[in-house]
């Protein structure tokens, strides 16, 4: 059955009207052939999706206008392996292409070459592994929409470490309506191995055709749709090179847009996908940890973000958060930590002033919270790492957040929802630990707006802000020494420390009458004084 797109995926409708117009699409009418399958060839193409309809011989289908199109039910490539249709890109270490699109994955076998003859019973899944050094791939919109087949589409692996890919992509569009989508960016292992059986456990072991992807960019968005998993495995194998926020693993520019389908089935994103042992392997190789950091331009829907990472030690994952627009999601946010998954995810928020990205999902991470610029309101029931603020404005959602312990250089405290406070209880920061105030000045209390008259009028205005085991640093005693309102409406709040629980109590604005009668009185009194000199 042909793939037609689904009402419910705007984005994917410019890309197909974008095909149907342009001269220079391209559809894969290839088969094995000497031993590979070949990609850059103008015979292994056609100009129609209907039947072989052969493109100029001297055509460069690797070209910047150029739309590669995979579709399966127009052409299910025989592969030159039993195990999958591995498209080794072995002749140039660059491609630069306007779009790739796999569609129709409807597939679970192929037929495959043996002896010299096509023969039935290969697997159809479908491999795109960098096979030469120096590998630059720069795809402009890359599209997966899945199928009826349940094998997976590994795109970016490389055959040695020596020829990972650096990866650049611009839109990304994954899963369709009523289709199931399993991609892994970069596989799902590591070019080298621990062993972890027979006579040289520990030793290192080089594990051909299951290296990563070096580096993977997205200029825009990635859009993820329905009963999808997509899964990271990014990680630059070179032992010289550093990991770090400026030097991201992932950097995704764009919005991490999930959407579950008309059904609700949620997709999933596993930020890290290095499996546990190689089972077939004699030696039973299981890949090392990785420090992985991630910046994503936010994270908005409804989904899975999660972690499927069984590296034989612990591996780390930092995910940063470089919000240029306010973003709102729910599902599940977890590191997913297991007997056999001991993933650490750490969380950073580093965006635009003012920019907001709030994680209503029940959030389950051990690693550490950092605000620095942007907003950050997430919850969770059980403790996250310890909360860091420099700047920005951090906050609680859900029924409130909890962190093991809390350190403040700057920003502000932010009540997103306003709404609680009607119901009689705010958003409350929950502090397992110590509460540190390590800088001076104020601490901002965002209320977001709050028009607080009518809990005043009903007599309803004592709230819990802040909650902590023990308090440290430059607090005084006076809690308005230390804390002031921002975005209050129609109310003044007077802040206290009940215990080491911060309090606000909201009061009437005074009249400007009430006002100028107490500055007359001010100054009368200075005269007073003046003339007993």
């Amino acid at each position: 059955m042909k793939y037609i797109p689904h009402i419910s995926l705007p984005f994917l409708a410019p890309f197909f009207i974008s095909l149907s117009a342009s001269a220079e699409t391209y559809y894969y009418w290839g088969d094995a052939a000497n031993g590979s399958m070949p990609v850059f060839g103008a015979s292994a193409w056609s100009s129609s999706a209907s039947e072989y309809a052969a493109i100029p011989e001297d055509t460069n289908v690797n070209s910047p206008d150029a739309n590669w199109v995979f579709d399966y039910d127009a052409h299910l490539p025989v592969a030159h392996r039993r195990e999958g249709i591995y498209f080794n890109i072995i002749n140039q270490p660059f491609i630069n292409i306007a779009s790739l699109s796999v569609i129709n994955y409807n597939y679970n076998n192929t037929d495959y070459i043996s002896g010299g003859s096509a023969v039935a019973g290969g697997d159809a899944k479908t491999l795109f592994i960098s096979n030469t050094e120096g590998a630059y791939w720069s795809i402009g919109e890359f599209t997966f929409t899945g199928g009826s087949s349940n094998r997976v589409l590994a795109f970016g692996s490389a055959s040695v470490n020596s020829n990972q890919p650096e990866v650049t992509l611009g839109t990304v569009n994954i899963g369709s309506e009523d289709a199931y989508a399993n991609i892994q960016f970069g596989g799902d292992a590591a070019g080298v191995c621990k062993m972890t059986a027979g006579d040289n456990i520990g030793q290192d072991t080089t594990m051909m055709e299951s290296a990563c992807m070096k580096y993977l960019t997205v200029t825009g968005d990635f859009n993820i749709y329905g009963n999808s998993v997509v899964s990271f495995n990014v990680w630059n194998e070179d032992t010289s090179v550093a990991h770090s926020e400026n030097m991201p693993d992932i950097a995704i520019d764009g919005v991490v847009r999930m959407t579950p389908s008309s059904d609700g089935k949620l997709p999933t994103l596993n930020l890290l996908n290095r499996v546990g042992t190689v089972s077939w392997h004699s030696a039973k190789p299981a890949p090392g940890a990785t420090n992985t950091f991630i910046k994503i331009g936010g994270l908005d829907g409804r989904g899975n973000l999660s972690n499927n990472s069984q590296t034989l030690d612990a591996s780390t994952v930092k995910l940063i958060f470089t919000n240029k627009e306010d973003c709102d999601f729910s599902g599940t946010f977890t590191e997913n930590r297991s007997d056999s998954i001991k993933t650490v995810m750490s969380v950073k928020m580093a965006g635009e002033n003012g920019k907001r990205q709030i994680i209503r999902a029940d959030s389950a991470f051990t690693g550490t919270v950092e605000v620095e610029s942007g907003t950050l309101i997430i919850h969770s029931s059980t403790a996250l790492g310890k909360l860091t603020m420099t700047g920005g404005g951090f906050g609680g959602i859900e029924g409130g957040v909890t962190v093991s312990g809390a350190e403040w250089f700057g920003g502000d405290i932010v009540f997103h929802n306003t709404e609680t406070f009607f119901g009689g209880l705010a958003d409350k920061i929950t502090i397992d630990g110590t509460f540190t105030k390590s800088a001076e000045g104020k601490i901002g209390v965002d209320f977001s707006g709050l028009d607080a008259a009518g809990l005043i009028d009903e007599g309803n205005n004592v709230f819990d802000l802040i909650t902590a085991n023990a308090l440290e640093g430059s607090f005084s005693s006076d809690a308005n020494d230390d804390f002031e309102a921002k975005n209050l409406l129609n109310a003044i709040a007077d802040f206290a420390w009940v215990g080491n629980t911060l309090t606000v109590t909201f009061s009437q604005v005074p009249e400007p009458a009430a006002v100028a009668a107490l500055i007359g009185a001010f100054a009368l009194g200075v005269a007073a004084w003046r003339r007993r000199r």
